[in-house]
């Protein structure tokens, strides 16, 4: 694992702390395409809202962040067997 990776991984799950979310569903939310759906899902922190609207929001904002870390680490399996299988082939 490299630096940029964990550098990446704590900056993700900072942001969602930050707006309200749990950190560990973003920890590995797809990068920067995971950043970006963060900057657009509405925080859960925002000042005036009642604890229903901000029981919604936090639940999508996770919902959201643990599919999209689900995903990422789908995807990091795909490409490790993949790669195996090519390894073992040649």
């Amino acid at each position: 694992m490299s630096l940029g990776m964990v550098v990446v991984m704590v900056v993700m799950g900072l942001l969602a702390y930050q707006r309200g979310f749990n950190p560990f569903a973003w920890i590995l939310a797809a990068g920067c395409l995971g950043a970006l759906v963060l900057f657009f899902l509405p925080s859960a922190k925002e000042v005036g809202l009642d604890a229903e609207a901000k029981r919604v929001r936090t639940q999508r904002g996770n919902l959201v962040g643990g599919c999209l870390t689900a995903l990422t680490l789908l995807a990091g399996v795909v490409g490790f067997v993949v790669g195996l299988t090519e390894a073992m082939s040649a």
